[in-house]
C-alpha cells in the first residue's frame, strides 16, 4: 500500500476546511466521521498490511484516496492546473539564509517552467525550457492567467525579471533597473498591474560576511511609463513579494542587527506603496 497519510492531521484539515467554507465545502459530517475512523484504524491496518494481509492493503489503499479527495476538495484548490518547477536535484537552487538569488551561480542548472493536470490523468508537459544552463524560478502568475514572471539571467549577465506569454510560449526580459553590478528578482504583479521586485539597487552588502552577499530592497516599476520607486529602506534583506487578498504586500524581511538569532526572517506587509509597513507574524 501506498505510505498513509496522518489521518489526525487529515481530520483536523477537514474540521478546519468545513468551518471556514460552510456549504462551499463538499464533505460532510458523514465523510469527517469515515476518515475519523481511517484515523482510529490506521495503525492496525498499517501492521496488518505489512504482513501481508490483502484485506488490510485495500482498505488502507481506500482510506488514503479518501483522504486525498478531501484534502483536494479545498475550495481554493478548484482549478484543474498547476504551474510548477522542475528542476534537476543535484543543483536546487537555493541561497543561504542570509543570501538572495544574487549569491546563486549563474549557470549549472537543468531546470524548467512545466504544467500538471491536478486530477494526474496526463504527464507533465514543459512550459519554457531556457536555451541555456541557467536558473528560472520566481513565478508569479498573472491575475487572468495569461502570462507570468520569472526570475532568469538576463541580457547584461545579471539576475533580471523576464515575463512569459502562456498562450505563445514568447519571452522578454523587462527593463527595470539595468545599472552595472544590479541584480533584480522575484518579481510580482500587483493589482493595477504596477510590478513589485526585489533589487540590489541599494548596493549594500551582508557586513558580517565583507558585503559579498549583495542585500535586496523592494522596489514598484511602472512598466507603461518606466518610473521605479523604492519601497523598502533596510540594511538587511527584503524578499518574496506576494499579495495578500486585502490588496496589501506580504514580504520576508531579516531582522538581523540587536537580536541573538541572526538569519531571522519574519514575514511583515505593507501597502502597495510602501507605506503602513509592520510586522504579519
Amino acid at each position: 500500500a501506498d505510505t498513509p497519510p496522518d489521518f489526525r492531521a487529515v481530520c483536523r484539515a477537514v474540521e478546519d476546511l468545513q468551518r471556514s467554507f460552510g456549504s462551499d465545502y463538499p464533505v460532510d459530517t458523514a465523510g469527517l466521521d469515515l476518515l475519523r475512523r481511517a484515523r482510529q484504524q490506521a495503525p492496525h491496518l498499517e501492521q496488518a498490511a505489512a504482513a501481508g494481509d490483502a484485506v488490510a492493503v485495500s482498505r488502507l489503499q481506500d482510506y488514503n484516496a479518501k483522504a486525498r479527495k478531501a484534502l483536494l476538495a479545498n475550495p481554493l484548490l478548484q482549478f484543474d492546473r498547476l504551474l510548477f518547477i522542475r528542476r534537476n536535484a543535484d543543483r536546487l537552487g537555493l541561497p543561504q539564509n542570509w543570501e538572495s538569488n544574487s549569491s546563486l551561480p549563474m549557470s549549472g542548472f537543468d531546470n524548467e517552467i512545466a504544467v500538471m493536470s491536478l486530477s494526474g490523468d496526463t504527464a507533465p508537459h514543459t512550459v519554457y525550457r531556457p536555451e541555456r544552463d541557467v536558473f528560472v524560478g520566481d513565478m508569479a502568475l498573472h491575475w487572468d492567467a495569461g502570462r507570468l514572471l520569472f526570475s532568469m539571467p538576463g541580457s547584461n549577465g545579471r539576475w533580471q525579471i523576464h515575463e512569459l506569454d502562456l498562450a505563445s510560449g514568447q519571452v522578454h526580459e523587462l527593463p527595470l533597473i539595468t545599472e552595472p553590478d544590479v541584480d533584480n528578482y522575484e518579481g510580482g504583479y500587483l493589482p493595477d498591474d504596477t510590478l513589485i521586485f526585489a533589487s540590489t539597487a541599494p548596493f549594500v552588502g551582508v557586513p558580517c560576511v565583507t558585503g559579498s552577499s549583495h542585500v535586496s530592497n523592494l522596489y514598484r516599476c511602472d512598466i507603461a511609463d518606466g518610473t521605479i520607486r523604492r519601497l523598502t529602506f533596510e540594511q538587511d534583506h527584503n524578499w518574496c513579494p506576494r499579495i495578500l487578498p486585502n490588496g496589501r504586500v506580504l514580504y520576508l524581511r531579516w531582522e538581523y542587527s540587536d537580536i541573538p538569532h541572526f538569519a531571522s526572517r519574519i514575514l511583515f506587509h505593507m501597502n502597495p506603496d510602501g507605506t503602513g509597513q509592520m510586522e504579519y507574524y
